[in-house]
C-alpha cells in the first residue's frame, strides 16, 4: 500500500500527464466542448447508438495497472472530481465507450489506477452524432 505523499505524487503526475494530452483534443471544440488538461474524445454513430473514443498519454509508473474512463450526460461541476453516471476499466490509455445516445452530449474524465485510484482529470465533452448521420 503507497503512503499519503506517494498518493498525492501519483495524483499531480496523472494531472501533469493528462493536461499534456490537451493539444491533441478533437471532436469537442466550439461551444465549450472541452475541458483543458482533458483526453481526446471523438465520437462516432452506427445503428441507433453511439461510441465515443478516447486517448491520453500513459502515466510512467510501473505501478499503474489501468485507467478508470468516467462518462456521463451530465457534468458533476468539480474539478478532480469522478461523479459520473458509468465508468469503465481499460488497460491501455485509450478506450472506445459504445451504447452511447445519439444526438446527446457526454462528459468524460480519466483516472489513473494501482490499487489506488487517482483523482480524475479535466473533463472533456462531445456531443455523439445523431442516428440520422
Amino acid at each position: 500500500m503507497r503512503d499519503e505523499s506517494s498518493n498525492q505524487s501519483m495524483r499531480i503526475l496523472s494531472t501533469c500527464i493528462l493536461l499534456t494530452a490537451c493539444t491533441l483534443l478533437t471532436g469537442c471544440g466550439g461551444g465549450g466542448g472541452g475541458g483543458e488538461g482533458a483526453p481526446p474524445a471523438s465520437s462516432s454513430s452506427s445503428s441507433a447508438l453511439s461510441t465515443a473514443s478516447l486517448a491520453w498519454n500513459p502515466i510512467q509508473d510501473s505501478s499503474i495497472v489501468g485507467y478508470y474512463v468516467h462518462y456521463g450526460r451530465q457534468s458533476p461541476g468539480q474539478p478532480g472530481s469522478c461523479s459520473y453516471e458509468a465508468a469503465q476499466f481499460v488497460e491501455s490509455p485509450s478506450a472506445t465507450i459504445s451504447d452511447l445516445q445519439p444526438d446527446t452530449r457526454y462528459y468524460f474524465t480519466v483516472s489513473a489506477y494501482n490499487g489506488l485510484e487517482s483523482s480524475c482529470s479535466s473533463e472533456v465533452s462531445t456531443v455523439t452524432p445523431s442516428s440520422q448521420a
